[in-house]
């Protein structure tokens, strides 16, 4: 009976299927609100610097991500990771920031899926915030049908965004040009560049490249995964910056001709030159769904690994008969209905639910850079633990007083894991055995 609920994760995930779950994870919800949210938060020149600096600093993170889940494919992940990279209380630190990440990532997924709604309806906040609710409830449903489920959604939703996408390139693609020569002012100098402006813009589009890291978790199911594990990676990451860069020039090109772009929802302005925008923004709303389901699997995924290895409850480390973590889908459903309806009251920034989130993954990727230097050998190993570096100081250089809250969840965790740990005893030997059969 208790080999049935350890069970492992069957390897169901192809190189075609996690192409597809990534490039989903990662372009749903970043191609949809972060070009608007860019032009919000800086002019032309900021924000297609923004993007073409936060694409370049990225490139060092994948290069060690493929290594490490190369090496040690697991549905442990990140909290793996950290383990490897300072001991066994980083899986516990690493868990609980990544828990403080969800507990505001989902529901900024959902309500970006909301500003949509509200394009098509003009809803009141309190409609919108509904229409979140609703969002996060059919991902959770989607989820209780397994990874095949999701695998589909993915492949369907790609197939909507890729012709989305092509629709609104080809029919904008006299912003194209405008673009270019706004990204050649950018980086000759000749713009108008605040240095302030351009880290805001480039923290926030942090948030574009954020799937790699969850992708992770999922990786303890992938076939194959001396070969695909790499493929997985570099590919989906070439595919994810072509398009967004694409999407930004055209973006940038569009706002300076005077087409109104600002805000989350702020893409539908070149929707809406778009033959049959009104239809294609039901399409958007798909994909944002999609996105959406794909993130509670990769949560739902974290806690289960954190459930089987202590970190959390026991509970959330069992599978269903279906081989499915009802238990962590479960408690990531209640806390995005909960903290949907906390932000909605306090009148809390989805821009701001963003960073934070783009803040605790940059502590992370922090660890990983630890792991992949430890475990890694030969001379590259200091150049990349080098340039990874460098790129997450510069990231994080303007949060300031905002690293409380990473800080102190990487506390918890420590302190968590020093609360459970005991010197002797049936209790901490049975903990050492099941990280051990993690």
């Amino acid at each position: 009976m208790q080999e049935i609920k350890m069970a492992e994760l069957e390897k169901t995930i192809s190189l075609r299927r996690g192409i597809g779950l990534a490039i989903c994870m990662l372009i749903g919800t970043g191609i949809l609100a972060l070009p608007g949210l860019a032009l919000g938060a800086g002019n032309v020149h900021e924000a297609i610097l923004g993007w073409l600096l936060i694409a370049f600093v990225t490139i060092p993170r994948i290069q060690i991500c493929s290594q490490l889940g190369l090496k040690f494919p697991s549905t442990s992940g990140l909290a793996g990771y950290a383990e490897k990279a300072v001991g066994p209380w980083g899986r516990y630190s690493v868990s609980y920031l990544i828990g403080g990440s969800y507990l505001f990532g989902l529901p900024a997924i959902a309500f970006i899926g909301s500003e949509y709604i509200r394009q098509l309806f003009s809803l009141s906040d309190s409609g919108a915030a509904l229409c979140a609710v609703l969002l996060v409830t059919l991902m959770f449903v989607s989820n209780l049908f397994g990874t095949r489920a999701i695998t589909l959604i993915n492949y369907l939703a790609l197939t909507v965004l890729f012709l989305l996408l092509g629709l609104i390139i080809i029919f904008n693609l006299d912003f194209l040009g405008s673009g270019l020569g706004i990204a050649r002012e950018a980086l000759s100098g000749s713009g108008n560049v605040g240095s302030h402006t351009v880290w805001n813009v480039t923290a926030l589009l942090f948030w574009a490249f954020l799937g790699w890291e969850n992708l992770s978790f999922s990786l303890g199911e992938m076939k194959d995964p001396e070969k695909n594990v790499p493929r997985l990676y570099w590919l989906s990451f070439v595919i994810v910056a072509a398009i967004y860069v694409l999407l930004a020039l055209i973006s940038v090109g569009a706002s300076a001709a005077g087409v109104s772009l600002k805000g989350a929802a702020g893409l539908s302005g070149l929707v809406l030159l778009t033959p049959g925008g009104g239809f294609l923004i039901w399409l958007i709303i798909v994909v944002l769904a999609a996105n959406a389901c794909s993130w509670n699997f990769t949560a739902s995924r974290l806690i289960y690994a954190g459930g089987r290895t202590g970190v959390f409850p026991a509970v959330f480390g069992r599978l269903s008969k279906k081989n499915i973590p009802v238990s962590s889908l479960l408690s990531l459903y209640a806390l995005s209905v909960f903290l949907i309806t906390g932000t909605y009251i306090l009148k809390f920034p989805l821009t701001s639910m963003m960073l934070l989130v783009n803040q605790n993954f940059i502590f992370l990727c922090g660890f990983i850079i630890i792991a992949y230097w430890k475990t890694e050998t030969g001379w590259q190993k200091w150049v990349v633990s080098f340039l990874a570096f460098l790129s997450l100081s510069f990231l994080v250089s303007g949060f300031t007083w905002k690293i409380i809250y990473p800080v102190f969840l990487i506390g918890l965790g420590y302190f968590r894991f020093m609360g459970k740990e005991k010197p002797a005893g049936k209790e901490g030997k049975e903990g050492k055995e099941v990280s051990a059969y993690s």
